[in-house]
């Protein structure tokens, strides 16, 4: 006897709609991730005032990042000078020759200071690049160095050589005894570099994060972010960093596979640090977050007092210092999980650079020159 159509089709409906059922509970019992709160452990611990131990107060110095080692402060005028500055009590211990004002930070040379700078050409074609060593105690000019073209980023090294980037156009490792070049790779490149375990990261302005061999610039990978990258962190076999549309993406640092990437409200350009198990990560949407390094799980989120766009600096082995950009607080957090310890604000000094804290001191720009103030 042959089979009605309509039953055997009323059959396999009814067992597909017990399917659907059986999944829909099974969902319903199955545990679902909540939500990670927003903290704000601000609302709950006044403010104490932080005096502080002594300004540096020069136009010339205001917002200049400075150099801060165990004794001295050292301090890039947008004149050209460099002023050396005792760490203790801010009194002046050199002033170098005047200069060119300065094309990147300040980097520390073994027992030298080196200045780099730019030198601009009289017949309108692109500036070349003047590198200065200056005696760290004495701030005389040990020697100095053109260079076809300026030295535009952070200097990075490892020992062997000095990496940078050239102008706006030019990756190049560089002789750290007579500054000549070993090799270069042409790109337009940002200013951010990091270098470890022999290869040099750098982003791109078209939106990929490039890993360079050291030893001859080779390309290993390339990876396409979507977005100009900030500085990279490595923690293990991974490579972290930010992008300037607010993403936060974890590579793999021997393939370059992006392994997860995760969103943030604004744009993270400053460094990731890796520790306690996580990527701690400061946005400009106020938030410092914490990421799982291999998952890019959320564990906390924590608001502060404004802007981020420094990373923080580490108190204690679980303790960080926050602070946001153009304000005049220092928020201490627990790295572990989040919570907010302590929140010092500054009399009337506003705060425009990254936390240099060394010995109990922590050292910075202002809108006005240079602070120091003794934590407590």
């Amino acid at each position: 006897m042959k089979r009605p159509v309509w039953r055997s089709g009323s059959v396999v409906l009814a067992v597909g709609l017990a399917l659907v059922l059986s999944q829909m509970l099974v969902a319903q019992q199955r545990p679902r991730p909540r939500p990670v709160p927003s903290l704000n452990g601000r609302v709950a611990i006044a403010p104490t005032t932080l005096s502080t131990d002594w300004l540096y107060l020069d136009p010339d110095s205001a917002r200049q990042e400075p150099l801060v080692t165990e004794n001295a402060v050292y301090v890039p005028l947008r004149t050209g000078k460099v002023v050396a500055l005792a760490r203790t009590d801010g009194a002046r211990l050199w002033e170098s020759a005047p200069g060119v004002a300065t094309t990147a930070k300040l980097y520390r040379l073994g027992d030298a200071l080196l200045a780099c700078a730019s030198s601009p050409a009289a017949d309108g074609s692109p500036p070349g690049g003047i590198v200065r060593l200056l005696d760290l105690t004495t701030g005389v000019v040990r020697r100095e160095v053109t260079l076809p073209a300026p030295i535009t980023s952070r200097v990075v090294e490892d020992g062997v050589r000095l990496y940078v980037r050239l102008g706006a156009a030019e990756i190049a490792a560089l002789d750290p005894h007579d500054f000549s070049c070993r090799w270069s790779v042409a790109g337009d490149f940002t200013e951010h570099l990091t270098y470890a375990r022999g290869t040099v990261f750098v982003g791109t302005s078209a939106g990929a994060l490039w890993a360079l061999d050291a030893g001859d610039g080779r390309r290993q990978w390339d990876c396409a972010l979507g977005a100009p990258p900030g500085p990279a962190a490595i923690g293990g076999e991974m490579v972290y960093c930010g992008t300037s549309d607010g993403e936060v993406v974890a590579i793999g640092r021997a393939d370059g596979r992006l392994r997860w990437r995760r969103r943030t409200g604004a744009a993270v350009m400053a460094p990731p640090l890796i520790a306690h198990q996580q990527v701690l990560v400061a946005s400009y949407d106020n938030f410092l977050y914490a990421f799982h390094p291999q998952t890019g799980e959320l564990r906390w989120q924590q608001q502060m007092a404004g802007r981020l766009v420094s990373p923080p600096s580490w108190l204690t082995e679980t303790t960080l210092a926050v602070a946001a950009l153009d304000d005049r607080e220092i928020t201490v957090v627990q790295a572990p999980d989040g919570r907010i310890v302590a929140r010092w604000q500054l009399a009337s000094e506003r705060i425009f650079s990254a936390l240099h804290v060394e010995q109990g001191m922590v050292v910075m720009a202002t809108e006005r020159g240079i602070a120091a103030a003794r934590l407590q």
